[in-house]
């Protein structure tokens, strides 16, 4: 694929990234005004615990897809492409609908006991449908990326927003009288509505797509020229340690806001000051810190399959891709970082129709360069196979976050809240980037040291 194909993939995801992220950043500040900040922290509560159910239900099999996809199409085997996505399909139907119905029967205890209030069960039945959606989306889209074709993951999450936003404002109308909790309830109902919708929408694409061709044999659709068994294993053995990596971040990320709420208290607040102090860190100020990465969220899924491609092709390929990769990380996040240091306090009283957050979003603003370069880092891993060395970064993350919420987060000062995101941000991306140019460097040294052993036994002339 010529560079300028790549390049107009990139412009494509990031422009539809922009727009689906600015929709959602929209309808954030919009229902945070209607529930407040206590709502919110119900509604961080919900997406901490859905994550885990996420997580559970999906098994990192979008990134497997991905993954395994682009390096069967690097040697031109269509028939495991088309059975890689039969059996990743089949796997999230399962494990989804396994997820569902524990959470149904047990929504009550997970609320109460789980995530220490009681009132987010109901949200909880009304979000977790969604995993089943999401699931598919997220292999269907993990096809279509590694073979390059974006505009339908593209369009499919401008189509998830406008469906969204319509019926969570629907769905709030109807049940926001009957109480806080009802309200969270219809926001998460509302995003349930919406990743059904581009759930379909990536089905057709992904159904029309394969009636006209798109290199898959007969054969390939019958399952008949490709063991099951063996794309299994190949499946499992790249999933399995990303779900674990994101299973123990999820967990950890929903044990470090009780905990939040939990320190707070310890420190004096009440129950309903320290939940709406939770919604104001992880409902307003990290929303807005991280927008714009979410904004090239779809260019890093992109990513993944190019750097499987470069691995397969050899270390300086590898080298050239990866410092491409972070002159853009870097140059974005310093950007970023200028226009939240210039008008972070006028963004945070224009979306969220309030002080409180000003404050900590320009303290943390600094922060946003390298968060940039660890988050392309994490994808550099990811498309080169590091999964369980992401896993081991994530928990001595948390350790260390844990450690801050116990000592510093009791004061409830902005300091102590800076002083836990700009710790854990520069830990991780300093293993992230540390880990990543140790092997790209280590693979250019093996062929370096492979080329002249070849040279000496005069398999190769000098001058190739």
């Amino acid at each position: 694929m010529a560079k300028r194909t790549v390049a107009a993939n990139m412009l494509v995801l990031g422009l539809s990234g922009i727009m689906a992220k600015t929709f959602d950043f929209a309808f954030r500040a919009y229902y945070s005004r209607i529930l407040g900040t206590e709502g919110m922290g119900l509604l961080s509560l919900g997406f901490s615990l859905h994550g885990v159910l996420l997580t559970f239900a999906t098994a990192g099999l979008g990134v497997a897809v991905s993954k395994t996809t682009s390096e069967y199409m690097e040697v031109k085997n269509s028939d495991a492409v088309c059975g890689c996505m039969r059996m990743a399909v089949f796997l999230v139907a399962v494990l989804s609908l396994l997820v569902i119905s524990f959470t149904f029967v047990f929504s009550g205890y997970l609320a109460e006991t789980v995530l220490g209030d009681k009132r987010v069960s109901v949200s909880l039945c009304a979000l977790v449908p969604s995993v089943l959606f999401m699931g598919v989306s997220y292999c269907i889209k993990g096809c279509f990326y590694a073979e390059r074709k974006v505009v339908p993951p593209a369009s499919s999450e401008i189509l998830e927003q406008l469906v969204k936003f319509a019926a969570i404002k629907i769905l709030l109308d109807i049940f926001l009288p009957y109480g806080t909790e009802y309200g969270c309830a219809a926001v998460f109902g509302g995003i349930t509505v919406g990743e059904f919708s581009s759930c379909a929408y990536l089905t057709f694409f992904y159904l029309r797509e394969r009636k006209g061709g798109f290199g898959i044999t007969k054969n390939a659709l019958r399952g008949k020229t490709v063991s099951q068994r063996g794309l299994a294993c190949r499946l499992l053995s790249v999933s399995v340690p990303s779900m674990i990596t994101s299973l123990c971040c999820s967990t950890l990320r929903t044990k470090e806001e009780v905990l939040i709420v939990v320190a707070l208290k310890r420190g004096g607040m009440a129950h309903s000051e320290a939940l709406g102090t939770l919604g104001i860190l992880y409902g307003m100020v990290m929303p807005l810190l991280v927008l714009p990465l979410t904004l090239m969220g779809s260019v890093m899924s992109l990513l993944v399959p190019e750097i499987s491609r470069a691995g397969i092709s050899g270390g300086y390929r590898l080298k050239r891709v990866t410092l491409k990769i972070y002159r853009f990380g870097a140059a974005a996040g310093c950007i970023v970082a200028v226009v939240f240091l210039m008008f972070g306090g006028t963004l945070s009283r224009i979306f969220y129709n309030t002080d409180k957050a000003s404050a900590l979003v320009m303290c943390l603003a600094p922060l946003c360069p390298i968060m940039f370069i660890d988050s392309l880092s994490c994808s550099v891993l990811n498309g080169l196979g590091k999964q369980l060395r992401l896993l081991l970064f994530s928990i001595s993350d948390f350790m260390l976050r844990f450690a801050i919420i116990y000592f510093a987060v009791p004061t409830g000062k902005v300091a102590a809240f800076s002083l836990m995101i700009a710790a854990s941000n520069v830990f991780t991306c300093a293993l992230s980037c540390g880990s990543v140019i140790n092997i790209v460097f280590g693979r250019m040294k093996l062929e370096k040291r492979k080329l002249t052993n070849l040279k000496k036994c005069g398999i190769l002339k000098n001058n190739t």
